[in-house]
């Protein structure tokens, strides 16, 4: 039996002939906002998950397409949280990142975060994104194929907006789930909560219960304006930035791409107008050490981060997490130092 189970929905193309490749780099060929679903295989070892095998659920095409996967995965979902009375984080990839890639961060990320000591379960929702290392064609292909998944997401939320909402009071697990948007990902995100907005605004209710955004690639003015991410806190009970001034994916997003400046450099533009459920962690001084090169992708490798992420995902006060100092006239929380953290239980 395998160590590791990672859940997936994606709007890639499926390629059932191609057993290393299991989905492209190209959009669902039935529309960009048709989903697969399934899961990966990994085992432990000394050098973190290793992929063992992927499954995709049958499709059911007709009137009721999709069903067959989304209720397989869900239903499934459904029986480890209660089984093993554990939380679900949604994780959504950002620029340059293949399907294999994603199914691995997610195993990284199910491996090194422990929720309470215990495991947690990840579902990863892999957009389009090229993985290919084309400085600035790939960016701007990526960005394009962010905004275009907007509504895979949105659909994908709705789903399983509508399992949670058909469960009698007797089958509900009495366990959380959270969100995590990592990089591109949270312009993925901005794009689905729009697109939530523009088909029926009531949905968009509070799902999870921690919200995170991972060096989130998306302007610093996201939280003041309802066309992009001011509304998110109605999605969760809170939600948390990780920022780093020293990310060189950002400044080169920043500097070269046209873009505003990052609320995954400095943070917001405006700290007195963002919700009060917003809270911002810096993270600079762990960050380097966990990427070496670029600094952008620190929310795993990094036996503080994990520590951290798992402290907010259990949902207590900020000021309670360790390794944390505040910087009162930034309000902004900063990670103390680069070392392993007790998480509190």
């Amino acid at each position: 039996m395998a160590d590791i189970k990672v859940y997936f929905a994606t709007n890639r193309n499926y390629q059932p002939e191609n057993k290393l490749v299991v989905f492209g780099k190209h959009f669902n060929p039935d529309g960009v906002a048709a989903l697969r679903f399934g899961y990966a295989e990994f085992t432990r070892g000394d050098q973190g998950p290793s992929l063992k095998g992927v499954t995709v659920y049958d499709d059911i095409t007709g009137p009721k397409d999709e069903a067959g996967g989304s209720r397989n995965l869900l239903g499934d979902l459904h029986k480890a949280m209660a089984g093993k009375r554990t939380d679900t984080l949604v994780f959504v990839h950002g620029f340059n990142v293949s399907f294999m890639g994603a199914l691995d961060a997610a195993a990284q990320l199910a491996d090194q975060v422990k929720v309470g000591g215990g495991e947690m379960n990840v579902v990863v929702f892999s957009w389009p994104s090229d993985g290919e290392k084309v400085p600035w064609m790939s960016y701007y292909s990526d960005r394009e194929d962010a905004r275009a998944s907007g509504p895979a997401l949105a659909r994908a939320y709705l789903k399983m907006l509508e399992f949670v909402a058909e469960l009698g009071e007797e089958e509900h697990c009495q366990r959380c789930l959270h969100l995590m948007a990592h990089s591109m990902g949270a312009y993925v995100l901005r794009n689905g909560l729009q697109a939530i907005l523009a088909k029926d605004a009531k949905k968009l209710t509070r799902l999870f219960d921690q919200i995170i955004l991972a060096a989130p690639d998306e302007d610093d003015d996201t939280f003041e304006t309802d066309q992009k991410l001011r509304l998110l806190p109605r999605m969760g009970r809170r939600v948390t930035v990780y920022f780093n001034r020293n990310d060189r994916a950002l400044i080169v997003s920043d500097k070269t791409k046209s873009n505003p400046d990052r609320l995954g450099s400095d943070g917001p533009r405006l700290i007195d107008l963002i919700p009060k459920k917003v809270e911002l962690v810096d993270c600079r001084n762990v960050a380097m050490s966990a990427d070496k090169l670029v600094g952008h992708s620190y929310y795993i490798n990094s036996p503080a981060m994990a520590a951290d992420i798992a402290a907010v995902l259990l949902g207590g006060d900020s000021e309670a997490i360790p390794n944390r100092e505040y910087i009162p006239p930034k309000r902004v929380w900063r990670i103390v130092r680069d070392a392993l953290a007790v998480i509190p239980s």
